[in-house]
């Protein structure tokens, strides 16, 4: 794809998929690389991952802040990534946190709708979530659900989700209110969304009998800021969420 196209219809829409991103061969070296996270996570860094009731992995976040080396950590710097995101960002970009979003079958968690730079706060949005399909991924199994557009009304105001992995949401109510389309790309195992900070999205339950695995790189520009008032008041926000979810 042209570079003027994958802009403009990465500004129209808020989010982009471009298939095969990654060969079968480095999908499974990031399955491998991915049940070592699980091994180093249930030992040590238990803040860092949610499981579904019946146990199973759900989501594993931060995993750049304790897995250095391997698979995951050499492909979050895949070159022809970064050339997507250089473009989308209209700036020199950097990876700045490494995801795995796992919803198992019939047990993976829903998503609530929510903006990443509500979490995030880079200032101008200097950022793209990339997401990687790591099995297929449609609406069934809980594929990403986009409103479509939705990135050009800013950040708007969240409420706390009282859930795990997604601590934050946009309240149910206003999302009926919103008049963008609802989209739910249909993935192949290698293809690729990459979405505006801004653009609403959430997922619904895995009610399927396929797991949707997803790799999940965010890149910010090199010289990015952070809006630090706000960044504090989400944290506050999200460890209100975690005593919620734990104490109950």
């Amino acid at each position: 794809m042209k570079k003027k196209y994958i802009l403009n219809k990465f500004k129209r829409d808020g989010f982009i998929v471009i298939k095969n991103v990654l060969t079968s061969k480095q999908i499974e070296d990031l399955m491998n690389d991915l049940n070592r996270v699980k091994i180093k996570v249930e030992k040590k860094h238990h803040q860092f991952f949610h499981k579904t009731k019946d146990k199973k992995f759900n989501t594993i976040h931060n995993i750049q802040k304790f897995h250095k080396k391997g698979k995951i950590i050499e492909l979050s710097k895949n070159k022809n990534i970064k050339k997507f995101c250089d473009i989308l960002i209209e700036k020199e970009s950097k990876p700045r946190n490494i995801e795995f979003f796992l919803k198992p079958k019939k047990s993976g968690m829903a998503s609530p709708f929510h903006q990443d730079n509500y979490y995030w706060n880079i200032i101008n949005s200097e950022a793209v979530n990339v997401w990687i399909a790591c099995s297929k991924a449609y609406k069934k199994n809980g594929g990403i659900c986009y409103l479509k557009g939705s990135h050009k009304l800013g950040t708007i105001n969240h409420e706390i989700s009282n859930m795990k992995g997604s601590s934050q949401k946009i309240n149910n109510n206003l999302i009926k209110k919103l008049k963008f389309k609802k989209i739910f790309p249909k993935l192949d195992p290698g293809d690729c969304l990459i979405h505006h900070p801004e653009v609403i999205h959430g997922s619904y339950k895995n009610i399927s009998n396929i797991d949707r695995i997803g790799f999940v790189v965010s890149y910010a520009s090199k010289k990015h800021k952070l809006d630090t008032e706000k960044l504090k008041s989400y944290k506050n926000k999200m460890n209100e969420n975690l005593k919620k979810i734990y104490l109950n």
